[in-house]
């Protein structure tokens, strides 16, 4: 291996350990907002909101149906995805009462080539108050500040123009639709791609 493969090499070590250090300890707060992991005092409350049938029919990756067997799974396989470097997500809680709201996060993390995409989903009671984007720019703090990521994407079915709203709300940009990407219940839906890069960020930031 040459020294530039050693060096990447030891770069993901390091981010490694980073990530389980900080989810050891993960919890930050924003105006209304808790956002920190899992715990298994949480599962009854997640179930109940990732069960809701618009959370299904608004995204892509969340199975029908979604059962407790599933949530239980679903609890196991956070602490894989971090010790895998495939993923980061956590719940998000109003500050005032504890109440779960949703799920938010990075997924499909590339040490590699030092990206990730940026994932979440409310409950439909606390749609259209600002929670969702308030969760989403603080992962994007986290994700530039803390993390180094050179660029965070994020993917949205085109019926669910709320999600899109939410990236250009935190300074992603279109970067294209994808055509007939994602069957799901026998039908072909279009995606939409958005993005925002390192120096975008803190260019905005500045600004």
């Amino acid at each position: 291996m040459d020294s530039g493969g050693l060096a990447s090499l030891s770069v993901c070590f390091f981010i490694i350990e980073l990530m389980w250090s900080i989810m050891s300890e993960f919890e930050f707060t924003t105006e209304r907002l808790i956002i920190r992991e899992y715990r298994r005092s949480d599962l009854d409350d997640y179930i109940a909101v990732t069960s809701q049938p618009e959370i299904y029919e608004t995204t892509y990756g969340i199975p029908k149906n979604y059962t407790k067997k599933y949530g239980k799974r679903y609890f196991r396989l956070i602490r894989e995805n971090i010790r895998n470097m495939r993923a980061l997500e956590f719940g998000m809680f109003l500050r005032e009462n504890g109440r779960y709201l949703g799920n938010v996060g990075l997924i499909n993390i590339s040490i590699l080539h030092n990206h990730a995409d940026i994932s979440y989903y409310i409950d439909k009671n606390f749609k259209n108050m600002g929670f969702t984007t308030e969760a989403a720019r603080e992962m994007l703090n986290f994700a530039f500040l803390n993390m180094g990521f050179e660029k965070i994407s994020g993917i949205c079915m085109c019926t669910n123009p709320a999600s899109r709203r939410v990236m250009e709300k935190i300074g992603m940009i279109h970067e294209g639709t994808l055509r007939n990407e994602l069957l799901k219940d026998g039908v072909y839906y279009d995606l939409d791609r958005l993005s925002i890069l390192k120096n975008e960020y803190f260019t905005d930031s500045k600004s």
